[in-house]
């Protein structure tokens, strides 16, 4: 009753963000302490070492970006060739391109935002807390969002709601965000 009409009764509110940070925290907090280097040791591995701790994390991303060039990337230019888009103007195209269309622009687009993040926590993680758990971390969190892309790129027609997007975005979410607050305690245990 009331309201704008967009608004979604079904649909649960996300926990306030103060909750999701204190979850985050306390993964950081747990990965730290369970699988980090005791920080009255070396801080990082020797660089003998440090090439063998990183190396698994490493492969893991270039995997998965050489995934999202082919998968992500090319599926839009290849959607556009379908729905013959490639000889028309970018205005008319932007402003209703076809579901596919959209839909591989949006898988795209959501795949370099989320680039950040996972480049920095992986590697972060990886050298300042557990390379192994790191490469373990970062895998998971690629396969998700291969997930995500794949799930999302077939949900057209469907709405955003029914999309099944959401059972991938979040676990990817708590596992990168872990892994930055990971690294976040162990440097603060590093500094203590």
């Amino acid at each position: 009753a009331g309201g704008s009409g967009t608004e979604s009764s079904s649909a649960p509110s996300p926990p306030p963000t103060f909750t999701i940070f204190l979850v985050y925290s306390v993964l950081g907090l747990v990965l730290s302490y369970t699988f980090g280097r005791d920080p009255s040791g070396t801080a990082v591995p020797y660089p003998d070492n440090c090439i063998k701790e990183l190396a698994p994390t490493i492969i893991v991303i270039c995997l998965f970006l050489v995934s999202y060039s082919l998968l992500d990337v090319m599926e839009v230019g290849s959607a556009k060739l379908r729905h013959g888009l490639g000889s028309k103007t970018y205005p008319s195209v932007a402003s209703n391109p076809p579901e596919e269309v959209y839909l591989a622009q949006r898988i795209q687009t959501n795949q370099v935002e989320q680039l950040p993040g996972f480049l920095v926590g992986s590697i972060c993680f990886s050298i300042l807390v557990n390379g192994k758990v790191g490469a373990l971390l970062s895998l998971i969190w690629a396969v998700l969002r291969r997930m995500y892309a794949s799930t999302y790129r077939a949900s057209i027609g469907k709405p955003i709601s029914k999309s099944g997007v959401t059972k991938f975005t979040i676990p990817a979410y708590f596992v990168l965000n872990a892994m930055l607050m990971g690294a976040a305690v162990q440097c603060v245990r590093y500094l203590l």
